[in-house]
């Protein structure tokens, strides 16, 4: 009988050397108990270093895996536990099942589960529902330790963080030398010199960074728009999950604290906010100094005729009936015959967005916000844990576990999105108030796009709500829409 194929799948959750240790010890464990087996071979062992384990989808180790599986290059995956593999329910089942199907095994050691058992998924749903408790747990540790280190006002800027370093007793100090250069970084770069120029002048001026490598322009992008060069820091900017490293620049795993004056700056605020004004020019160039005034709706109107942008115009440009529109754009171009969606003039849209606003404020649902949403979680996952306990009892069938458990954890998700949402818009219950006159700031908060479609206007807010207002421009004897003979 021919030799089975045989991969092992190992993930470290840090590149820390304790973890580097954790690998080296894993992979001679796999190797040693492959070695002579006249049935086994190990023909690669796949792994993922420093990455969580709270999707597969970012790991590329695990990827490669599925990609070769799919090109038939083993026959069976080994890997030490359930937490090890996936973490994510639903994306667990997914790729048993895909590997299943291709006639790849998956063997998890410590839980002793395979997946060509007719009872693996029964188990490998207790398991992985425990996995993600276990990671949901990891989160709010997190989330309590940044806080806590907030309200006692202990933070650290790291030992890298070029012009300072940490003292002994915790408290930041500036490193003269290297202050010096920070300050003619910040002089150059306000005076007109790019990034990649920056570099340059400090490398031929001998002149290393932190680390003690050649300058990189994203080396002084990341300076320049550092805040703690300026005496300030925001805390919780990333997390560790799983012991990886994952971004929280949208407040996902917790929220950010913002400590103003918390140690000596190197670059007055004065300088800092010029250098960050200057680098917002030079990204978006086409807001610099414009020779025509910007319109708030710019850039948020689609056609529902043919999905074109409605861009404005003058009407009748100069003549003392003259009038600021909007109009689909494919339609200015090549005519009505190619669209035939309606004009509207842009103070028609500004009262629409008034009524379209003040509805979708009055009538909002009273648990729109964070702590309400949250409670719905809660309440959702308890329905897990219900429906887990049906399960264990034998009180609904594996299929009809799995359906459910589907529906809530989509349930959950959508309210997860939900809470970025806000948090993304930095929206407050202060924020829901009504309005008399056109206010662009509550436009940008709470509207992501307008539809426009025949005498229509819909307003999508960010929440998904969609709130439709019929329309016309306001023309004695006009019908809905635009009086062709005034165009």
């Amino acid at each position: 009988m021919a030799r089975k194929r045989v991969v092992a799948y190992v993930r470290v959750s840090s590149s820390s050397k304790a973890q580097i240790h954790s690998y080296e010890f894993q992979e001679q464990y796999w190797r040693g108990k492959f070695d002579g087996d006249p049935n086994n071979e190990l023909v690669h062992i796949y792994a993922d270093r420093g990455i969580s384990g709270c999707s597969v989808y970012k790991r590329p180790e695990f990827m490669k895996m599925l990609q070769d599986a799919r090109a038939g290059q083993f026959d069976v995956i080994h890997t030490k536990s359930v937490s090890r593999f996936a973490r994510n329910t639903v994306e667990l089942l997914e790729a048993v099942r895909e590997l299943r199907d291709m006639g790849v095994e998956v063997i998890f050691e410590k839980e002793q589960i395979s997946t060509m058992q007719p009872t693996s998924e029964l188990f490998l749903t207790i398991a992985a529902t425990i996995a993600e408790n276990d990671l949901e747990v990891d989160s709010k540790r997190q989330k309590w330790s940044i806080q806590h280190r907030f309200e006692n006002g202990w933070y650290s800027i790291g030992s890298s963080m070029y012009g300072f370093r940490m003292a002994a007793n915790n408290t930041v100090v500036i490193v003269p030398e290297q202050a010096e250069v920070v300050r003619w970084i910040y002089d150059m770069y306000i005076s007109g010199c790019g990034c990649l120029a920056i570099a340059k002048t400090l490398n031929e001026a001998g002149i290393p960074n932190g680390k003690g490598n050649p300058w990189r322009p994203n080396n002084i992008l990341r300076l320049i728009s550092n805040e703690k060069y300026m005496g300030d820091v925001m805390m919780g900017k990333s997390v560790r999950i799983d012991g990886a490293k994952c971004d929280n620049l949208d407040g996902r795993y917790g929220e950010r604290y913002y400590i103003e004056n918390a140690h000596d700056g190197i670059v007055s605020k004065e300088i800092f906010y010029r250098a960050q004004a200057i680098r917002q020019e030079r990204a978006n160039p086409k807001l610099v100094k414009q020779e025509h005034p910007s319109y708030p709706f710019t850039g948020m109107i689609v056609c529902g005729c043919c999905g074109s942008t409605y861009r404005h115009k003058v009407n009748n440009s100069g003549k003392k009936w003259s009038n600021d529109i909007w109009v689909c754009a494919r339609q200015e171009r090549q005519g009505r015959n190619q669209c035939d969606s309606t004009r509207i003039k842009d103070t028609i849209l500004q009262e629409k967005f008034i009524e379209a606003y003040n509805e979708f404020v009055t009538h909002r649902p009273q648990g729109d916000t964070i702590d309400a949403i949250q409670m719905v979680i809660r309440q959702l996952q308890q329905e897990e844990e219900k429906l887990a306990g049906l399960l264990m009892r034998k009180l609904i069938s594996d299929k009809a576990f799995r359906a459910e458990q589907q529906s809530i954890k989509a349930r959950i998700r959508e309210q997860q999105e939900h809470i970025r949402q806000l948090q993304r818009n930095n929206i407050r219950e202060s924020d829901y108030t009504t309005i008399t006159d056109f206010d662009e700031a509550k436009l940008k908060l709470f509207v992501e796009q307008i539809i426009m479609t025949q005498n229509h206007v819909t307003f999508r807010f960010f929440n998904g709500v969609e709130i439709t207002k019929e329309y016309t421009n306001g023309q004695p004897g006009n019908k809905p829409g635009w009086n062709k003979k005034d165009v």
